[in-house]
């Protein structure tokens, strides 16, 4: 079944990593932070009409799971993974994803930027990617923003009676998509646990890491 795209205006069930900060004992390797992945299965839901005395949604299993790997986000690192199947990572609020190859494979990147461009984890992170992708065995880089794909007002009509929305990014094979989600209160679902509409999903068009560099917002 073609994941993302079929999930558009449906529900799914699944915890979204929130994130971490970078502490003095990250086991950097070259400068980023591989080993921050964990596997992760949606499960696509159908929601009944709401009942009972607090108007909770009936929630009943539909469709496949979809499975897919997490790579987390560390504000002030960059964090990596092989992209050897469906990756997805996030939360995003303006950080960087950058494909890339090495040693034949290619990989994932979370330039972790934090709070501002000009924050000091982000100065780092940005130069830590610099110094990175600057490697002799480190090429065909390319990358995107997945939180750019979508206006404030967007996300605005997204929002689930006032609740958040996250972005998040989602490759697989050669595509890349910017992914919109609404969170469902935990008050008025059945599941007690985390719940999203898929809202929208837009493919990403990756830019070369040489426009990137010289975009004002990327620069130390």
């Amino acid at each position: 079944m073609p994941y993302p795209q079929d999930l558009v205006g449906k529900y799914v069930e699944f915890r979204l990593d929130p994130g971490g900060t970078i502490t003095n004992g990250a086991p950097l390797v070259d400068g980023v932070l591989p080993g921050q992945t964990i596997p992760a299965t949606g499960k696509p839901v159908f929601l009944g009409h709401p009942g009972g005395p607090t108007g909770a949604i009936h929630v009943q299993p539909a469709n496949p799971p979809w499975s897919f790997l997490f790579l987390k986000f560390i504000a002030g690192a960059v964090t990596t993974c092989p992209l050897a199947g469906p990756v997805m990572t996030g939360p995003m609020s303006g950080c960087y994803l950058c494909k890339y190859t090495r040693g034949g494979q290619q990989h994932l990147a979370h330039i972790g930027t934090y709070n501002n461009a000009d924050s000091k984890e982000s100065i780092a992170v940005k130069e830590a990617w610099r110094t990175f992708v600057a490697r002799p065995d480190v090429s065909a880089v390319s990358g995107g923003s997945p939180f750019d794909y979508f206006s404030t007002s967007e996300q605005r009509t997204a929002m689930f009676k006032l609740n958040r929305t996250e972005v998040v990014g989602y490759f697989d094979g050669g595509a890349a998509h910017a992914i919109l989600l609404a969170r469902i209160p935990g008050n008025i679902n059945s599941l007690g646990r985390d719940l999203w509409r898929v809202a929208a999903v837009k493919p990403m068009t990756l830019q070369p890491w040489s426009s990137i560099a010289a975009m004002r917002r990327f620069r130390a």
